[in-house]
């Protein structure tokens, strides 16, 4: 193969990995630039393609932890989402027609819900539509 073959993979894998987010292709054009050394320096063919799979294999298996790391989920939620599956207190009644106001961590937020909840009932954040919650009444448990 001739180094201009591998200069060419390694070109495609670097404007492959531009174009996605997956932090994946890189090493490949590592391995590819690696082999055309190796050709430049008058290996044969099967130590090139040892060469640019040992390289990209040993690259790509250092870097996953890594980029895992960076490109992975937050570890910390958005304020919003933590009220998820949270209770709260209704302060100001909600009906059908009509945004209330619900109490939830300290913090009062705007409230709505496809039932009617009268001022100052327990009520459980099932969504987030917008800036406001939508909840609904909690069941209370017969003994």
């Amino acid at each position: 193969m001739s180094p201009d073959s591998w200069i060419i993979i390694a070109a495609i894998c670097l404007i492959g990995e531009m174009l996605t987010t997956g932090f994946f292709l890189l090493w490949f054009a590592f391995g590819a630039i690696a082999a055309a050394v190796l050709n430049y320096l008058g290996f044969d063919t099967t130590v090139q393609f040892t060469g640019f799979i040992l390289v990209s294999v040993i690259l790509l298996g250092v870097s996953r932890p890594f980029a895992a790391r960076i490109t992975g989920e937050p570890s910390k939620k958005a304020a919003s989402d933590r009220l998820i599956g949270k209770e709260a207190t209704v302060t100001l009644e909600i009906t059908p027609d009509t945004s209330g106001l619900v109490k939830v961590d300290g913090e009062t937020w705007r409230a709505r819900s496809s039932q009617r909840i009268a001022e100052g009932e327990r009520v459980r954040v099932a969504a987030i539509e917008g800036v406001k919650l939508v909840v609904e009444r909690i069941m209370e448990e017969c003994d």
